[in-house]
């Protein structure tokens, strides 16, 4: 019995192991969203719209082998301004201290980050990310677009392959 208890536990464990190898990779949606998870489980995400974009990184974690949490991580630039210092989100991946042109012209550009948050919750189902409503809901139906009524498109993130990164 002691035997079969330690099987079923290694089983186990390598199938949660080996379900989470197959979670990392590219991802994308119809809303112009990309989600990448990278196996030191930090993500880097980004959302592009004509001439608006966005983007953030962060971490992730599993939950019960069928759940992804992503948490951001914001990146601040320091701005002196009439001594006074002001931690304001940086246009790139550095933290610098910037001027005020500087902040200036990053808030007037049409990207940046944080201007479109990734999902914080995302339900794992064949090879698909299913993001959640702010009302909680699993988001496993085509959204109606807000430019033609007559399209419908896909809100949850399907795995790019990997000769198409």
């Amino acid at each position: 019995m002691k035997k079969f208890s330690v099987l079923v536990i290694l089983l186990f464990n390598f199938t949660v192991i080996n379900a989470q190898k197959k979670i990392f990779g590219k991802y994308k949606n119809e809303f112009g969203e990309v989600l990448t998870l990278n196996s030191d489980k930090t993500f880097e995400y980004s959302w592009r719209f004509d001439l608006a974009s966005s983007w953030n990184i962060g971490t992730w974690r599993v939950e019960k082998g069928k759940y992804i949490h992503l948490t951001t991580n914001e990146i601040k630039d320091t701005l002196k301004n009439q001594n006074k210092i002001e931690l304001v989100l940086s246009n790139d991946r550095k933290s610098n201290k910037i001027t005020n042109e500087e902040q200036a012209m990053n808030s007037i550009s049409g990207g940046g980050q944080s201007r479109n948050l990734p999902p914080k919750k995302l339900l794992i189902k064949n090879q698909k990310l299913f993001p959640y409503s702010k009302s909680g809901e699993i988001q496993s139906k085509r959204l109606q677009s807000l430019m033609d009524r007559n399209i419908f498109s896909k809100p949850w993130f399907e795995k790019v392959p990997e000769n198409e990164y």
